[in-house]
């Protein structure tokens, strides 16, 4: 059983300036509230280095695999956080026009425990998502 935790925003501004906002690694701490710090290398088969924040919770360092990425349209991480739990992180983008990007944010979660170790923290990582999607949002519109 898969459970999916996601947000979705319209953000007025075209997928390649959305877009470097997510790729641009270093600058994750400027308006990423759940990945303050974040390093590494978007590629197929890439590490990225990451630290999680997530209200209530001790800050979290670890290192993800990217599975898979599109520039201007998606990318995905994989990591396993607790005992036979699995999740799939992702960013989406769709363009709606020039100027118009659908955004989605949101984690898949697969496992045995995937469902105790998610209920607890559901609603704390809904909200971490829409406030990444909303400072996206600022920022692409911003410029």
């Amino acid at each position: 059983m898969s459970i999916r935790i996601e947000n979705r925003i319209g953000v007025a501004a075209s997928t390649e300036t959305v877009w470097g906002i997510i790729a641009d690694l270093e600058r994750w701490g400027d308006w990423n509230p759940l990945h303050p710090q974040a390093s590494g290398r978007i590629a197929i088969g890439g590490k990225l280095d990451l630290v999680e924040t997530l209200e209530g919770e001790p800050e979290r360092r670890f290192e993800v695999r990217v599975p898979d990425w599109t520039p201007e349209a998606q990318l995905i991480w994989v990591e396993r956080p607790a005992f036979l739990v699995r999740t799939t992180r992702y960013f989406e983008l769709e363009a709606l026009g020039e100027t118009a990007t659908l955004l989605a944010n949101g984690q898949i979660l697969d496992g045995l425990r995937a469902r105790d170790w998610v209920v607890p923290r559901r609603a704390r990582l809904a909200a971490a998502f829409e406030a990444i999607n909303e400072a996206i949002k600022f920022r692409a519109e911003s410029v």
